[in-house]
């Protein structure tokens, strides 16, 4: 079977239910290279669906084309971007947008219907406008005279869904971590209300005690307002956090979709066979690691080890809130939580 077989066999049997969010019909994408002018293809020939409020994971190594699909899905190519990718073959809709020949109204649609976090959206904030004025910048780029107390407050609670602090509001970017910026960024993808969110490595730059919160608040986003999301992650384990509903790329084609079971198990691409591999090894001890009755202690301690840790991490994200908060009422808790009895 020939890569170009592959990609056509693993399209996908359309949705069921009302007209899906996303419908991408023999979608090609391509890029033109720097400097040589010539056309590079990005993904070739997928098909595929997204139902109105479902999560699809897409999964894929550097090179597969899984950015390139981001991007194309977020319908940002139509803003000047040097470098861009855009669709070469096929057609797209997303939102009930056409994103292959928009209309001009589509055109101003795409920012307000479709919410895009990148890898890197948190370095593109300004650094002239404090992080509240970016969280609010998309809807006062289209309305300066939007209610500034409905704005506030929206901004307050979407800084504070994203698990940072709200002093934070009054300070700029720059002062930030790179995980802060990207939180930041993704309450400034957010507070436009989108339909449809696509978001490019969601765990990339977050630091490991925040995740659960962001998962959570996708999940919590998901569920109140009927957002399909489109997770993007060359991790499986990021993206089954989220969906139990994956496609797969690898150079250029869909090699696979289905649930993460049917996926591991039916396919004999090499990709997907990696992909096995590694859940496998993940999920077993190293051979003779360990002997029999060692191993038996080690399960009976692993069982629900980690079944709370979200809510042990938050317990303990809620504890150190409080002793700031606390520090920064009272100074001498601070000087005697650092043992200065003085």
């Amino acid at each position: 079977m020939t890569t170009h077989e592959q990609g056509a066999a693993a399209r996908v049997s359309p949705a069921t239910g009302p007209t899906p969010a996303i419908v991408a019909d023999d979608l090609s994408i391509s890029y033109i290279e720097h400097g040589a002018g010539s056309r590079y293809e990005a993904l070739s020939g997928a098909t595929f669906e997204v139902g109105r409020g479902a999560i699809l994971g897409i999964v894929g190594t550097a090179g597969s084309g899984k950015t390139a699909l981001g991007r194309v899905l977020s319908g940002r190519g139509f803003e000047g971007r040097d470098s861009w990718p855009f669709i070469s073959g096929g057609t797209l809709h997303v939102a009930d947008l056409d994103l292959r020949r928009p209309s001009r109204g589509e055109r101003r649609r795409i920012t307000l219907d479709i919410g895009y976090l990148a890898q890197g959206s948190g370095d593109e904030l300004r650094n002239d406008l404090t992080v509240a004025e970016n969280i609010a910048e998309p809807i006062l780029s289209r309305d300066r005279t939007f209610d500034k107390r409905k704005l506030g407050r929206a901004a307050a609670l979407l800084i504070d869904a994203v698990d940072l602090e709200l002093g934070m509001l009054g300070r700029f970017p720059f002062e930030l971590s790179r995980g802060q910026r990207q939180r930041v960024a993704l309450a400034a993808a957010l507070i436009v209300e989108p339909s449809v969110l696509v978001v490019d490595e969601p765990a990339q730059g977050v630091d490991i005690i925040a995740r659960p919160a962001l998962f959570r608040l996708l999940e919590r986003i998901n569920a109140a307002r009927q957002c399909t999301m489109v997770i993007l992650s060359h991790d499986l384990a990021t993206v089954q956090r989220l969906t139990n509903d994956v496609l797969v790329l690898d150079q250029g084609f869909v090699i696979a979709r289905g649930t993460i079971d049917e996926v591991l198990s039916s396919s004999d691409h090499p990709y997907v066979q990696r992909m096995r591999e590694a859940r496998e090894f993940a999920q077993a001890p190293l051979p003779g690691l360990v002997d029999d009755e060692a191993l038996q202690a080690v399960e009976r301690v692993a069982d629900g080890l980690f079944e709370d840790i979200d809510d042990d991490i938050e317990a303990r994200l809620d504890a150190q809130r409080a002793e700031e908060q606390l520090a920064r009422q009272r100074p001498e808790f601070a000087r005697f939580q650092q043992g200065d009895t003085e």
